[in-house]
């Protein structure tokens, strides 16, 4: 696979050197928090030698030998910032150069100061107070707690009263691509994707070709089948206006397949395609650790990832896979090229803390094609 990964380098960096995607605009809602990134102290010799949980099942078993008893664990905040699907994305696609509406949860009336260190290419529109979460990082996973509170509280009805209808119409015009994600956190996403279904985007002219709209459910576990059926019905209803992408990682892919009564235990190809034929969707991407996968009804493809051993930072991986992607649709990369620049951006996320812009976007790819050919 490296060599294909490899192979494919130079045509992308072609694209991406000539691509002038400044003029290229999005609207993304609805999610903002602000994120605690947090080592599990396991050990601590000295102040100056602490060893970590490095992996969430090192934890687990230290807290299955202390049932029926009481322990305290030390927490180490190795970095507070601006949190939630749709800003890491949003952030992410500015950076790499794409005008951003951004309709959230960045505090009220004002907006929070932490999030005005978004890109520069963000305009950020408030809907409630923010909240705030705290995703505990091993060297393999991590594992986000929060209390919802305010998320649970958002409604369309409170919205469109809040923003108005007129002016919702306005930032939906024209724009290229359209996101709602994290559909499993916020209460009512349902409700508020069938507001903007009856209320707004009948009124949207309709363009050719069609915009896009993309969405990643997160994680649904906590959704019953029922829910889950009822949001893929209402991708079908996002069909009538746009060209369709969902974006699930393993454990949601997973999820979904359990709902949907498919079996798992096929190829990965088969997966995938089985998938598809019951999500209402244009295009079926699922990101794994190792790899991605990616389905069009015609195309499958399947792409390594640029694992990093030493991450900077987990929170935020797949947010920024998804704005890689999201930004391969402005321009004319095909499926498989669409898999590589996702992995560079969520690869390069993953390994220095900061969403790339395209010129570092490059040198992460030259980096790669470099190391490979020695």
């Amino acid at each position: 696979m490296d060599k294909k990964i490899s192979d494919a380098i130079p045509a992308i960096v072609s694209k991406l050197s000539r691509t002038n995607v400044t003029a290229g605009t999005a609207f993304l809602g609805f999610d903002a928090c602000i994120d605690n990134i947090v080592r599990i102290v396991r050990d601590k010799k000295d102040i100056d030698e602490t060893e970590y949980f490095s992996d969430s099942s090192q934890l687990g078993d230290f807290l299955l030998n202390l049932n029926n008893k009481s322990c305290g664990i030390e927490l180490q905040t190795k970095l507070s910032k601006i949190g939630g699907n749709m800003v890491i994305m949003g952030n992410a696609l500015g950076n790499l150069g794409i005008q951003v509406e951004c309709m959230g949860t960045f505090g009220f009336p004002e907006i929070l100061p932490v999030f005005h260190t978004m890109s520069s290419n963000c305009s950020l529109h408030t809907i409630a107070d923010t909240i705030t979460a705290t995703a505990l990082e091993f060297s393999n996973s991590k594992v986000i707690m929060f209390d919802p509170g305010p998320y649970n509280n958002l409604t369309w009805e409170g919205i469109k009263d809040l923003i108005g209808k007129d002016q919702i119409r306005e930032m939906l015009s024209g724009k290229q691509l359209i996101s709602f994600v994290n559909w499993s956190e916020i209460e009512n996403s349902s409700q508020i994707w069938k507001g903007f279904l009856d209320d707004i985007l009948p009124d949207i002219k309709n363009t050719e070709p069609k915009p896009f709209f993309f969405t990643d459910f997160s994680d649904c576990s906590r959704k019953s089948e029922e829910e889950i059926k009822n949001a893929i019905y209402l991708l079908g209803r996002f069909r009538n206006y746009f060209k369709v992408s969902l974006s699930l990682n393993q454990n949601e892919a997973a999820l979904i397949a359990r709902a949907l009564e498919l079996n798992e235990n096929v190829s990965d190809e088969e997966f995938v395609k089985s998938l598809f034929a019951k999500c209402n969707t244009d295009t079926l991407v699922i990101h794994r650790v190792n790899d991605a996968l990616a389905y069009n009804g015609e195309t499958f493809e399947k792409c390594d990832t640029f694992f990093c051993r030493e991450p900077k930072i987990l929170t935020g991986g797949g947010d920024n896979f998804n704005a890689g992607y999201c930004y391969t649709l402005f321009e004319d990369f095909n499926l498989f090229e669409s898999l590589v620049v996702a992995n560079a951006v969520s690869g390069a996320y993953v390994k220095t803390g900061i969403s790339p812009d395209v010129s570092t976007l490059i040198e992460f790819l030259q980096h790669f094609q470099v190391k490979r050919q020695h």
